[in-house]
C-alpha cells in the first residue's frame, strides 16, 4: 500500500476542469479529496463531516498580492482552522513565484507547470514525510 492511500487532501482551485482531473487522480491513489473553489465552504466541510486533513494542495498565490503573498497564508488559515500542521504544495508557471520559492520565501513545496501525476506523487510523499 502507498504511503498516500488514505489520506485526506484537500484541492482548492478556482478552475472547476482542473479541481475535478486532480480529485479524480488522487481518489485513484486511494485518497479522499475535500475538493472545492472557496476556503470558507471547503473549512465548513471538514468540520460538518469530522475529518482532519493531511495534506493541501492550494494556489500557489491567495488571490489578493501575487507580490508577497505564497500559499504560506491559505496553509496558515488551514492550520489555524484545523490545529494542526499540514503541509501544502502548490502547482504554477509562474517563474517569479518559482524563483522565490527557491529562494526560501515560501514554507510549502512548489512544482512548475506543467506537472505530472509522478512529479505529483512525489511532492506529496516528500510532504507527507516532512509532517511533525
Amino acid at each position: 500500500m502507498s504511503a498516500i492511500t488514505g489520506n485526506t487532501v484537500v484541492v482548492l482551485e478556482q478552475n472547476a476542469i482542473l479541481r475535478l482531473g486532480v480529485e479524480a487522480l488522487l481518489e485513484s491513489w486511494g485518497c479522499r479529496v475535500i475538493a472545492g473553489d472557496c476556503v470558507d465552504d471547503i473549512i465548513a466541510i471538514i468540520r460538518d463531516e469530522g475529518l482532519r486533513p493531511t495534506l493541501l494542495l492550494l494556489p500557489p498565490t491567495d488571490g489578493l498580492d501575487i507580490g508577497d503573498r505564497l500559499g504560506d497564508r491559505l496553509g496558515d488559515r488551514f492550520e489555524a482552522e484545523m490545529g494542526h500542521p499540514l503541509p501544502w504544495i502548490g502547482i504554477t508557471a509562474d517563474p517569479n513565484l518559482l524563483q522565490r520559492w527557491k529562494a526560501g520565501a515560501s514554507g510549502g513545496i512548489l512544482l512548475e507547470m506543467p506537472c505530472s501525476p509522478d512529479m505529483l506523487r512525489t511532492a506529496m510523499l516528500e510532504a507527507l514525510r516532512k509532517t511533525p
